[in-house]
């Protein structure tokens, strides 16, 4: 077996490292109608698409509470429509600022291509956000085949494996044990799972760490360790086939994988 394809995560997985541009839109899109989220709270189900994740968020009891108590009524979908709109523009503002492409990136790139590897892209954005994010991606030189959002596919985001699929069909890829897909959150190892691909988290500057590059480097190393290993951890809490530290050892990773088994 080798890997034929693989398929990425945007943000916390190739760019914006932590994942920082939805939590700075969601935190404020509320702040704006008078509720604060917690990042906690945001990232517990980060890696579905946007909207869905307003519907999650709003639907929290905490969120639930604090909105009677400020409006005597509890939130309605018009509400959600009017948070979502609020979060897309904050975000399509802002998301050329976090649109640098991580650590090993770059090398990951060249070494797809150089083996002949297809690679793509499932996303919680939307087409209007994965406009703005593609020029900026492919000014570094990272320039996915295919971008899949939930639009795409009716409506069903991560953790349901139909985005994934069909980058897969697009890419021509027919054996899902030859996909590897590659995430920042539990969605994104849930979606490959269910996909029958080969599942990689990534720790360094992922949604489940959540600390800009800036702040991880302030942290000791003792600090650092016990941040990884507290990441790897929910990653293996849901079976991820692979764990790397961070972008610079997914080609050795796939060079492993693809590796002829000989007999001795």
């Amino acid at each position: 077996m080798s890997i034929q394809a693989v398929i990425f995560d945007w943000a916390g997985t190739t760019i914006d490292y932590g994942s920082r541009a939805p939590i700075v839109a969601f935190q404020k899109a509320f702040s704006n109608v008078g509720i604060d989220i917690t990042e906690a709270e945001i990232r517990q189900d980060m890696g579905l698409d946007k909207y869905t994740h307003i519907h999650k968020i709003i639907n929290l009891p905490a969120v639930q509470n604090d909105w009677q108590a400020r409006f005597q009524v509890l939130p309605s979908n018009d509400d959600c429509e009017r948070i979502y709109h609020d979060f897309k523009s904050i975000l399509l503002a802002s998301i050329a600022e976090f649109g640098e492409l991580k650590p090993g990136m770059t090398d990951v790139v060249t070494y797809l291509t150089e083996h002949n590897i297809a690679y793509g892209t499932t996303t919680g954005y939307d087409a209007e956000m994965l406009a703005l994010v593609l020029p900026i991606a492919a000014k570094q030189g990272y320039r996915p085949t295919v971008n899949i959002t939930s639009a795409q596919t009716n409506g069903i985001g991560r953790p349901a494996p139909a985005m994934l699929e069909l980058a897969s069909d697009q890419l021509e890829i027919t054996d899902p044990t030859t996909v590897m897909k590659v995430g920042d959150s539990v969605n994104d190892i849930l979606e490959g799972q269910n996909a029958d691909a080969i599942t990689v988290g990534v720790v360094d500057g992922s949604n489940l760490m959540g600390l800009s590059q800036d702040a991880f480097a302030t942290l000791s190393d003792v600090q650092q360790a016990a941040l990884r290993a507290k990441v790897a951890g929910q990653y293996e809490s849901v079976g991820a086939d692979y764990i790397i530290e961070s972008m610079v050892e997914l080609p050795a990773l796939i060079d492993s994988i693809n590796q002829p088994v000989t007999d001795h």
